[in-house]
């Protein structure tokens, strides 16, 4: 029988259909992509061991770690693929951050800073996922140009997992490529919309993938917007934008993006300092060898750019300085005057005196380029070594960096801190008791030692104090038990109940003067960091009075004005004690030692007396307002290329504002005085105690427990006499209305009767004071 061909064939056709559902179903199971790992480093030295392990269906695909800053690779998935992430850890994994993403960039695994170790994570791949938002990764972001301001929404963005570590960031996040402009600087700024505080970084890198912070910002904007200024950028560049709501919160925002152009310098009537950095690039905590040419004509005199070098040309030391600040865009640098074989050089800088270590204070957090100098003013004047300061304009290998302070730098010298030098070997007797130099600031169990007492009003609380001379790398530990006994010694006696007891108590140990007047500067700053960070201390041999000394003031770029940083420091009524900043979170505990101070009416007393006298002299207004407008005309012309530079005015900064910020440096200084007005007229009521005088019609004067003098107004000669107790030499100082010390005397006896002669019409006022601290205070005038 012949076999049945139209059968056959059915069966073929059947056949062959079958074959091919079988063949697309296993191709559709066996389609295959290739899934994105990113890795990144915070520091840019690479994992330091740490390592990523990738296995497909159980076989290891590839061990991988990131390189310098980051590096990113891929490798193939099938669907249906089982996948697993191993992590093994290595040194320094605070800085270590890796992203899992498939085909399409949607992330499906992230971990970091400091990841997970172990089986970190398992899943099956596929190949089938949606197309992605763009926007949703740098490598789809959105285009954006300088000029522009786009509107975004990121309600529908899951997020990248690429944390760039402030403003809470956790998901959220919308991304925009920028090709950097000719001019290399930029400024990034968020605003308006439903989400009223954004979140915004910008990173850089060889490609999408393998990327680095370079700016990150929560509230430097108009509220709680973002801005960032990008400066010294590759012209060209692609950068990528990170946009998102803090806490991940969602809805629309604007972004926008401006170009700063290039600041170009040909005069300024104030010093050039011009540092050649031999194309190298300067750092944190390793100074480089530079070239420094300083040119200066003169006060009333324009210097110019092609003018020599008539200050300073040689070598120089440089790094980048600071805590918080040197992360600012404008960094703050510290410098040694070099020879050219690396020697410490010794030279005098724009009338300062000789010497070999200098800072460069950067004003990124002071719109009004006065903060700090008025301050170390005021200390000065006062009677206090307080850091020489000279505004000038820097430029670094040709490019503008702006206004900066260039000041002496806090050491031991007989033209700083003018205590005793402290050598290996100085271990015993008088010898181990002098100088050094101690601060409150960030801490760590090498450069510190702990106070074995906790604030008076916060038990618990632990105070460190930092060598700062002789340094933790070359004090001794003879040395190191010397002065942290010396301070326990002392806080025993400020925390015994006998405390105010002149002989016996905390006088015996610690110099009132200059803790009322690091008070009374601190205060009247209401200074965020003068009673937690940058706080010195400095201690004398005992042959020289042998006390702890506070000072000198530092640092009062977060002073002056009025911060959304909590209640001691947010009032615009001019009220909060600065001193009081245990009682809310801080990133530093304070010694909290006028909490204590202030228990001793006689300390307060003491205290109000101070500061009644400077208020008629370096702390009224006249005075005040007449250094800062002296401030205002030396950088008249300055002050504009500096803000092109650094477009702060109308921007709270890096220190939150709580007011609208004056748009014009003119506004910004007035600003500034009218805070001042505010602050001392709350002082004026609440300085604690109370400072007693009694009147004698116009002819006599006495200060309590004082002399009389008489007659007061006088036409020039003053007459004291009365009877002062004290076992130790007596001082007595005359000051101008001013705050300067015009005349100094010793007083022999304890029985006073002597005439004062002036000749100089005006108000003066006077101190007395021996070992154990200020024993009267007065003012009279001449006609």
């Amino acid at each position: 029988m012949q076999p049945n061909s139209g059968l056959l064939r059915k069966l073929y056709r059947q056949f062959i259909c079958l074959l091919m559902l079988i063949i697309m179903v296993n191709a559709a199971n066996a389609q295959c992509c290739y899934y994105h790992l990113s890795m990144h480093d915070s520091y840019g030295d690479g994992w330091n061991g740490g390592q990523l392990k990738v296995y497909v269906n159980n076989n290891l695909v590839g061990s991988y770690a990131a390189l310098n800053f980051g590096s990113a690779d891929t490798f193939l998935v099938c669907n249906g693929d089982s996948l697993a992430l191993v992590y093994s850890s290595g040194a320094y994994e605070n800085e270590n951050m890796y992203q899992l993403y498939d085909a399409n960039f949607h992330l499906l695994y992230h971990d970091g800073p400091t990841p997970l170790v172990g089986l970190v994570f398992d899943t099956l791949g596929n190949c089938n996922s949606a197309s992605s938002l763009v926007g949703l990764h740098p490598c789809l972001a959105i285009p954006i140009d300088t000029g522009q301001c786009v509107n975004g929404d990121n309600t529908a963005y899951p997020g990248s997992g690429l944390n760039p570590g402030c403003a809470s960031y956790q998901a959220a996040d919308v991304w925009y490529s920028l090709v950097v402009p000719p001019s290399g600087n930029i400024s990034l700024s968020t605003d308006s919309g439903t989400i009223n505080d954004t979140g915004l970084a910008a990173w850089a890198g060889s490609d999408c993938n393998s990327l680095h912070v370079i700016g990150c910002d929560d509230d430097n904007g108009n509220g709680y917007f973002s801005r960032l200024i990008l400066s010294e950028l590759t012209p060209g560049q692609t950068i990528y934008i990170q946009v998102w709501g803090y806490g991940s919160s969602l809805g629309s925002y604007q972004l926008c993006v401006q170009d700063l152009g290039t600041v170009k310098v040909d005069s300024t009537e104030l010093p050039l300092v011009l540092i050649n950095t031999q194309g190298q690039t300067i750092v944190e905590g390793n100074k480089i060898n530079c070239l420094m040419d300083i040119k200066y004509a003169g006060l009333g005199n324009m210097t110019h750019l092609t003018d020599n070098a008539n200050i300073y040309h040689g070598n120089i030391g440089i790094e980048i300085r600071g805590a918080s600040s040197a992360g600012y865009p404008q960094h703050p640098y510290g410098f040694e005057t070099r020879t050219v074989t690396g020697a410490n050089n010794n030279v005098s800088l724009l009338g300062m005196p000789a010497e070999n270590d200098w800072v460069l204070i950067s004003n990124y957090n002071d719109r009004s380029l006065v903060r700090n100098t008025l301050a170390y003013q005021l200390f000065k004047e006062m009677g206090h070594y307080s850091p020489r300061t000279h505004l000038c304009e820097v430029l670094i290998d040709s490019i503008y960096k702006g206004i900066y302070v260039l000041s002496e730098k806090i050491k031991q010298g007989n033209n700083r801190v003018h205590i005793s030098k402290l050598t290996s070997a100085d271990t015993i007797g008088v010898a181990l008791s002098g100088g050094y130099i101690l601060q409150q600031n960030y801490w760590n169990s090498f450069n510190s030692f702990q106070s074995n007492y906790s604030p008076i009003d916060h038990p618990g609380f632990d105070v460190h104090f930092v060598y700062e001379y002789p340094k933790p790398d070359s004090i001794l530990p003879v040395q190191k038990t010397y002065i942290a006994s010396f301070i326990d010694t002392l806080e025993t006696a400020l925390y015994s109940p006998n405390f105010a007891d002149s002989a016996m108590g905390y006088r015996k140990y610690l110099d009132v003067p200059s803790f009322i007047d690091y008070f009374i500067v601190n205060e009247l700053a209401r200074s965020n960091d003068g009673f937690k960070k940058s706080v010195f201390f400095h201690k004398e041999k005992l042959t020289d009075g042998g006390k702890l000394k506070a000072g000198p003031v530092w640092d009062f770029d977060w002073a002056w004005k009025t911060l959304a940083t909590g209640p001691l420091f947010d009032q615009n009524d001019g009220s909060g004690w600065a001193h009081h900043i245990n009682d809310y979170p801080t990133d530093n505990y304070s010694c909290g030692y006028y909490i204590r101070l202030l228990q001793d009416t006689n300390f307060a007393n003491e205290l109000r007396c101070a500061y009644n006298a400077y208020r008629s002299g370096i702390l009224d207004t006249t005075y005040l307002f007449a250094y800062i407008d002296s401030v205002g005309q030396r950088v008249a012309h300055a002050q504009e290329r500096h803000f092109q530079k650094w477009p702060l005015l109308g921007y709270s900064g890096p220190a939150p504002e709580v007011n609208a910020i004056a748009t014009t440096y003119a506004a910004e200084l007035d600003t500034l005085k009218h805070w001042i007005a505010v602050r001392l007229q709350w002082l004026d009521v609440n300085i604690p105690g109370h400072c007693i005088q009694v009147n004698t019609g116009l002819s006599e004067s006495v200060d309590a427990m004082g002399l009389s003098y008489y007659p007061n107004p006088s036409d020039g000669d003053i007459q004291f006499t009365g009877h002062l107790h004290s076992e130790s030499k007596m001082t007595m100082k005359i000051f101008e209305m001013t705050g300067t010390c015009i005349d100094q005397f010793v007083l022999t006896n304890n029985e006073q009767h002597f005439t004062y002669r002036l000749r100089k019409q005006g108000v003066y006022y006077f101190t007395i004071s021996n070992q154990e601290g200020r024993m009267q205070y007065g003012k009279f005038t001449i006609l």
